[in-house]
C-alpha cells in the first residue's frame, strides 16, 4: 500500500513540475544538482571535483544512509534523511523544497543504484531543464535513463563509478545544444 502511494505522489509532483524538457550536451551544462546516498560519498564527491574542474557550478542532495554517524557540517552537500529533513513518509521537508525550488540547475543527475523515494522526490521537483538517471523502474523520472548493462543485471555488481562514467559517456556524446526532447 505504501508504495502504490509513493509511485502516486512521484507520478503527481511529476505532473505539477512543468519544466522544459531539453538535452543538453556537456559543453552546454553549467549548473548541476547530484543527488547521492552517502554510502557513496567519497565517489560522489571526486566526480563532482572532476565537474568543477571543467566549469560546472555544482550542489548535491545527500541522503544519509541508515547507521550513518558521520558529521558532514563540513561538507558543501545538503543532507537529508529523517533525523535532519524528511517528514514520517519520506518526502522531503516544506523548507526543503523551498530551498530545492528557488534555484534552477541545467541538468539533475541521480546516482542511485535504487529506488529511494525522497532523492526521487526532488528529482520530481527540481526546477531543471533535464534529468539523467539509472532506470529502476517504470516511473518517467529521466529525461535521459542509463539501463544496467546486462551482464551487471545478472551479477547485481553495478556501481556507482561505472554509472558516473555511462552518464558522462552519454552527456559528451549529446550532438546537438538545446535539443527538445
Amino acid at each position: 500500500m505504501l508504495n502504490f502511494y509513493k509511485k502516486h505522489t512521484l507520478k503527481s509532483q511529476l505532473k505539477k513540475n512543468e519544466r522544459r524538457h531539453t538535452f543538453l550536451n556537456m559543453d552546454a551544462i553549467r549548473t548541476v544538482l547530484v543527488l547521492f546516498e552517502t554510502s557513496d560519498y567519497d565517489i560522489v564527491d571526486s566526480f563532482v571535483e572532476r565537474l568543477q574542474e571543467y566549469g560546472k557550478s555544482v550542489a548535491g542532495y545527500a541522503f544519509r544512509v541508515k547507521d550513518d554517524t558521520f558529521d558532514y557540517s563540513e561538507t558543501n552537500y545538503i543532507i537529508i534523511g529523517k533525523k535532519e529533513n524528511i517528514e514520517s513518509f519520506g518526502a522531503p521537508s516544506e523548507e526543503l523544497l523551498k530551498q530545492l525550488k528557488s534555484k534552477y540547475y541545467d541538468v539533475v543527475i541521480d546516482l542511485t543504484l535504487k529506488e529511494n523515494f525522497s532523492l526521487e522526490f526532488i528529482l520530481a521537483n527540481a526546477n531543471t531543464t533535464m534529468t539523467v538517471g539509472l532506470k529502476k523502474n517504470k516511473l518517467p523520472l529521466y529525461d535521459l535513463s542509463i539501463s544496467k548493462p546486462s551482464q551487471a543485471k545478472a551479477s547485481k555488481n553495478f556501481r556507482v563509478n561505472e554509472l558516473i562514467k555511462s552518464i558522462t559517456y552519454y552527456l559528451k556524446t549529446i550532438k546537438g545544444k538545446d535539443t527538445p526532447i
